[in-house]
């Protein structure tokens, strides 16, 4: 009874020698913010109760959309400003004020990494960290490495649909993760893993993702970690991210040793050997960067930890929610699919690489607007400010937490008109990757490194999957493209049916039985060819009605160059 009684008085005289200093001193950070617009505040938790701990980011843009483009929070002791727009993000990270904004403010749940992962280090070490990655995902590596890619992506679909013409894939998100999975431990590992470690480490890491994106408290008020702990060991956080660290432990282990035994990679001088060194793990180059005394021991786990997890998590989640938006939009694959057979002369669209997508500007135009739409991650990574500085009109102290609202960014109509709320690639016709305006992938020196990789599987992932499949909803209702609140947005489950595309080069068939034929009406069109003639993109688009329009027939038809000849009232099919 006694200990009980201590532990409420305890806690009781914190709190009210909390709220006096917060009524009674007023900090040089406080000072200076309490000029920018934002809600009013409470003693101790600020506007903490204020938020919604289940979806930060819509508390933080709803708080947008009532006090503008620059506002302030203070979240228990600690000072926030929250920007949002192209043109402020632009100016803060990209341009006038970018060497104030870099630094990253390092949270109080993320203080274990610090100075250890590419997350949360700051300074000269951090750029060490990130070099090293950024070294290895190159345009011209991830040109060379293609195949691997794409053997990943073609190994999934042939295992999901066999020789099934159509096959309804159960949880397809979770599909996803696993291929996401086994792309980014070849990726990052060098490994092939079997099926069973796999399906493990998919189940780890949404765990950790799914809780990590909550509200947490004692990142704010850190006497409130006690609770935090509880919570995580609850939802099974902790011990997930422990058995990811020691899955990778026991592969830098391998590599010690295989360093030990042999010294290859340095006397070996070949051609061959120069190959190898292209294409070896970047968990190795992490460690010969610790053999050469460049970085800690302990930064090679956080490192590669932070890189499995971002990837994992934000290409899955990315690749679902489009292809949800795709399902959603059948008119949107058709046209991929046209412009992929456009391009695909050799039948050879299975080897693509990152090198050939400036060919395919549509296929572009959509991953912009997957990436503005859905947003991986709509809170990004705190910065902090190292000096005072105005934007917008406001001063903003130095040492300043600073949140980009990457949601209210992307979806709000003051910055993208009405029809914000629509998927609508056409707002990116003949745009190159890297909009201006979207930052998907963050902003300055701290956005993502991982970012042209990304793109990289994106691209080689869509036009692959859309190359042999049309995707259909199995259901009447819509897939859900909104959603849920994680560290980044997790997609929510759905079942697709994936519907194999007749492969190209059998026109042989039709050209056997229609070469040189004319037709006056769509009724003397053998029925036998019509399923197969329509699957080659004519689906909705082309129909062979009596009496159709001839321009808009030629303008459907125009996309092969050698397949059609169409004269007025009757079609002359020459293959």
């Amino acid at each position: 009874m006694n200990t009980i009684f201590t532990i409420i008085l305890t806690i009781t005289i914190l709190v009210l020698s909390l709220i006096l200093k917060d009524l009674l001193f007023e900090g040089r950070i406080k000072k200076i913010n309490k000029l920018i617009p934002g809600p009013s505040t409470i003693p101790v938790f600020g506007n903490l109760l204020q938020i919604n701990a289940k979806d930060f980011p819509k508390s933080v843009n709803d708080f947008y959309e009532r006090y503008g483009k620059v506002f302030r929070l203070r979240l228990g002791s600690v000072e926030i400003v929250v920007l949002t727009g192209p043109e402020v993000i632009d100016e803060c990270f990209n341009k006038k004020h970018r060497e104030i904004f870099k630094e990253r403010y390092i949270k109080f749940s993320r203080f274990f990494g610090k100075d250890y992962n590419i997350i949360s280090s700051n300074g000269d070490y951090h750029y060490v960290l990130r070099g090293i990655l950024t070294s290895e995902i190159t345009t011209r590596k991830l040109n060379n490495g293609r195949l691997e890619s794409n053997k990943f992506i073609l190994e999934m679909f042939s295992n999901l649909c066999k020789d099934n013409k159509e096959t309804l894939v159960k949880n397809t998100p979770n599909q996803i993760r696993i291929l996401a999975v086994k792309l980014i431990l070849n990726f990052t590992l060098g490994i092939e893993e079997n099926d069973e470690t796999i399906l493990i480490i998919v189940e780890k890491i949404k765990c950790i993702f799914e809780a990590a994106g909550l509200l947490i408290y004692s990142d704010y008020l850190p006497f409130l970690f006690p609770l935090d702990i509880k919570s995580m060991s609850k939802n099974d956080i902790i011990s997930s991210y422990f058995f990811l660290k020691d899955f990778i432990g026991i592969k830098l282990d391998a590599i010690k040793i295989k360093y030990e035994k042999e010294n290859e990679l340095k006397n070996e001088t070949t051609d061959e050997t120069s190959s190898k060194l292209n294409n070896i793990p970047i968990i190795e180059n992490y460690y010969k960067n610790y053999l050469d005394g460049s970085i800690h021991y302990d930064s090679i786990l956080f490192s590669i930890s932070d890189i499995i997890f971002a990837a994992v998590d934000s290409t899955s989640n990315g690749f679902s929610l489009l292809i949800g938006q795709l399902i959603n939009k059948p008119e949107i694959q058709d046209k991929i699919y046209e412009e992929i057979m456009r391009n695909d002369e050799n039948n050879n669209t299975n080897n693509i690489s990152f090198a050939d997508h400036t060919k395919y500007p549509y296929i572009i135009s959509v991953m912009n607007e997957s990436y503005r739409y859905n947003s991986s991650v709509p809170i990004t990574e705190p910065n902090k400010t190292t000096e005072d500085v105005e934007v917008n009109g406001y001063k903003i102290a130095k040492g300043t937490m600073i949140i980009k609202n990457l949601r209210g960014t992307h979806l709000s109509k003051e910055f993208w008109g009405e029809d914000a709320l629509e998927f609508k690639p056409e707002r990116f016709k003949n745009q190159p990757l890297y909009q201006k305006g979207l930052f998907h992938f963050g902003a300055g020196p701290r956005g993502c490194p991982g970012g042209r990789f990304t793109e990289s599987l994106t691209f080689t992932f869509l036009v692959i999957m859309l190359k042999n499949f049309k995707i259909v909803n199995p259901t009447d209702i819509p897939i859900d493209v909104e959603g849920e609140v994680g560290l980044a947005m997790q997609c929510k489950p759905f079942d697709a049916l994936f519907i194999k595309h007749t492969n190209r080069n059998d026109f042989s068939k039709i050209n056997k039985g229609l070469n040189q034929q004319c037709f006056t009406s769509s009724s003397q069109f053998p029925t036998c060819y019509q399923t197969e003639f329509f699957e080659f993109g004519f689906n909705g688009n082309f129909q062979l009605n009596d009496g159709i329009d001839c321009s808009s027939g030629v303008q459907q038809l125009s996309f092969f160059e050698k397949g059609f000849v169409f004269r007025v009232d009757h079609f002359l099919f020459e293959f």
